[in-house]
């Protein structure tokens, strides 16, 4: 990508044009024209795309710029704060990495206050929550292997659970059972989800993945090939041994499509545990005592450690997913880990701002963060700012942030409209459905110039309207903008 300011640079360009062989300067000019082309088709196909009646109750805030913020290609209302839904996301991602470091990997010790005599634990087992955003089942059922291959085959005491690291926090919207509301905690397995098996029948059945006895289920459901929204009603009821969940309504092809049905866990403590004391049950490690909410003992003997990926694994995953809860966990261990534990969603939010305050150099009363996954209808971020703040994290992080958004035309996440060829395009959505909220934030490579941009697509609904799902009013910006790149090659 050429350096704008090596030929605009004020009396130096100046200096520099006037001694440039005839090659560059017609380069300089072609480059400009360029852009030039890109400006004036971005306005045309844009000003095209206002003119659906879709569009008339809706605010827009865009910008498009240069990866070095020298020159914005398109701006519409790129000061004015919108509503940013899971775009917001982009914040709390590329925040982690660059205070953790790509690299790092959260740990999750398993410990007890006993000793082993005659291959049998006398004491407790203590699972301690330390914040990890990756724990699989998977991860749970490897340590119960590695407790018995260490000689374990019996626990006379307790299992133990201690999430005392962070908040604990209920679901966001009790009873409702849908996953996007989960919790985040100390200890979160499956991002404190449970995915449901559907068996059509007849007649239809459910179940839990995993299958497990924090979980219980009553249902009453049918199955239609519509590929309009079931939306099937969800909700839980804690019991001493976890959630009995009730599922009612039309399953449809929609639902199965957008992963509706899963649930989310109340407890992920309780949930966590459960999931271990059933691994060790598995691998013939009989267990004598109860599962039992407490505190891990200072200096007590650690059996085995649990290691997840790197973390910007776990920051993938987020993106691409837009899963809240590794949203909502990485903010509360940015609290825990940069002010003190336990770490909370207010302590994160402060790490957060003062990281852009004193990075980005946003003022301070610029921007609205209420919580870090974009949930809140009272965020508030502008067009100019999403630019502004992706040109810094790709300075800080390069692609190693990048190559975490979900990639357009090829994620599940991000399939429409696809690039044209020689353009590729990393992004952030965000939507809130009911409320008429639609984001795209993102990054677009242009192979042939090796030149890149940022961009920010905002669009919030003023008063009531029907539902909007991921692209309702974003799709067509986005393909605006993939118009003029394409003319301009």
């Amino acid at each position: 990508m050429y350096d704008r300011k090596n030929f605009c640079g004020g009396s130096r360009g100046a200096v520099f044009l006037k001694s440039a062989p005839l090659v560059i300067l017609l380069l300089f000019f072609q480059l400009h024209a360029g852009e030039s082309l890109i400006k004036r088709q971005l306005s045309v196909s844009i000003d095209n795309c206002l003119k659906n009646k879709i569009y008339r109750n809706v605010d827009i805030g865009i910008q498009l710029s240069t990866i070095d913020g020298g020159q914005v290609l398109y701006r519409r209302n790129e000061k004015t704060p919108y509503i940013p839904a899971s775009a917001i996301k982009i914040f709390i991602s590329a925040i982690s990495l660059s205070k953790f470091g790509p690299g790092y990997r959260f740990q999750t010790p398993i410990m007890t206050d006993g000793a082993v005599l005659n291959n049998t634990l006398k004491g407790n087992l203590y699972l301690q929550g330390r914040g990890d955003p990756s724990l699989l089942t998977g991860h749970l059922e490897e340590a119960a292997r590695q407790l018995k291959t260490s000689g374990i085959d019996a626990i006379e005491g307790n299992i133990v659970y201690d999430v005392s690291f962070l908040e604990e926090v209920s679901t966001r919207y009790p009873p409702n059972a849908r996953h996007f509301y989960a919790p985040p905690g100390a200890i979160t397995v499956n991002s404190n989800w449970l995915e449901l098996d559907l068996r059509e029948g007849p007649p239809p059945k459910l179940k839990t993945i995993p299958q497990t006895a924090y979980a219980r289920l009553d249902y009453k459901i049918k199955v239609s090939r519509s590929q309009n929204p079931g939306r099937p009603s969800m909700t839980y009821r804690e019991m001493p041994w976890g959630d009995q969940y009730t599922i009612n309504g039309t399953v449809t092809e929609w639902d199965k499509r957008y992963k509706y049905l899963c649930l989310c866990v109340s407890r992920p403590g309780l949930f966590g545990v459960t999931l271990l004391k059933e691994a060790c049950e598995k691998a013939g490690i009989k267990i004598k005592g109860d599962i039992v909410k407490g505190k891990a003992p200072v200096g007590g003997q650690v059996l085995y450690v649990i290691k997840t990926p790197p973390l910007v694994e776990a920051v993938a995953n987020l993106n691409r997913e837009s899963n809240n809860v590794a949203a909502e966990l990485l903010n509360e261990n940015l609290g825990a880990y940069f002010d003190s534990a336990p770490g909370t969603q207010e302590k994160g939010l402060a790490v957060i701002r003062d990281y852009i305050v004193n990075k980005l150099e946003f003022p301070g009363s610029s921007f609205d963060f209420v919580d870090a996954c974009g949930l809140s209808p009272e965020n508030r971020v502008s067009a100019d700012q999403f630019t502004r703040a992706l040109n810094y994290f790709y300075r800080e992080l390069g692609m190693v942030y990048v190559e975490t958004l979900a990639r357009q035309g090829v994620d599940a996440h991000a399939m429409n409209p696809a690039p044209p060829e020689g353009v590729r395009v990393f992004c952030k959505s965000g939507t809130l459905s009911a409320s008429g909220v639609n984001t795209l934030v993102g990054y677009i490579f242009v192979d042939g110039t090796k030149e890149v941009f940022s961009f920010a697509i905002l669009c919030n609904r003023r008063g009531k309207g029907g539902m909007t799902y991921s692209g309702t009013y974003t799709n067509a910006f986005l393909a605006a903008i993939f118009k003029a790149f394409n003319i301009s090659k």
